[in-house]
């Protein structure tokens, strides 16, 4: 699979995300160093960077690579992702992920649903909810460029996951943008919240 260009809107969307990620890991750091003074933040940073490349959400890719980032004494100014295009790297990728099968589409479903709450959460009850198609947007962008990106950590299957979240949470982006009104909000947000209890 050819992957085209990235537009520079794309660039720029995925050059926020990686130097929000490496701001967090950069935090994380030092409050592990801060709460744990003489602990082995090394390998604190590496099972979290490990765990976090099991995660389908783009997002948490990033957070992987900018707490082994982190971990490492490499330099702290340099990219976190190449945002060349490396077609023969990505289509060797995407021949694997295409060879794992189809994906149950309850996985595909639940990451959406787990993405759409985190960014509730982070916009909170007082913020502006008609920004939350955009977000989901935003992330299925990401989704759509890191998924046979050689620098993640993810495995076929997560990566396999990734990919087809990418069409879901453009529809579910789509269904809240045509479906929004400041009369629903205080629905949306009593069903969230009862979600969230669950």
């Amino acid at each position: 699979m050819n992957m085209p260009r990235t537009s520079d809107s794309d660039a720029r969307l995925l050059a926020a995300a990686s130097s929000e990620a490496l701001c967090a890991a950069r935090w994380e750091r030092i409050d592990l160093e801060t709460r744990r003074p003489g602990a082995a933040h090394r390998e604190l940073l590496l099972a979290r960077a490990a765990e976090l490349a099991l995660s389908p959400v783009g997002r948490d890719q990033l957070m992987s690579l900018a707490l082994e980032r982190g971990a490492s004494t490499g330099d702290p100014d340099a990219s976190l992702i190449d945002l060349s295009d490396r077609p023969a790297e990505r289509a060797r990728i995407a021949r694997s992920v295409f060879g794992r099968g189809p994906r149950r589409s309850s996985e595909t479903v639940a990451l959406v649903v787990q993405i759409e709450e985190g960014h509730a959460r982070r916009l909170g009850r007082e913020a502006r909810f008609d920004l939350l198609p955009e977000r989901l947007l935003q992330d299925a962008i990401l989704q759509e460029l890191l998924w046979d990106h050689p620098d993640i950590p993810a495995s076929d299957d997560t990566r396999l996951t990734m990919l087809c979240s990418v069409p879901r949470l453009r529809e579910r982006s789509e269904d809240l943008s045509s479906g929004w009104s400041w009369g629903a909000l205080p629905r949306w947000f009593n069903s969230f919240l009862k979600r969230a209890a669950c």
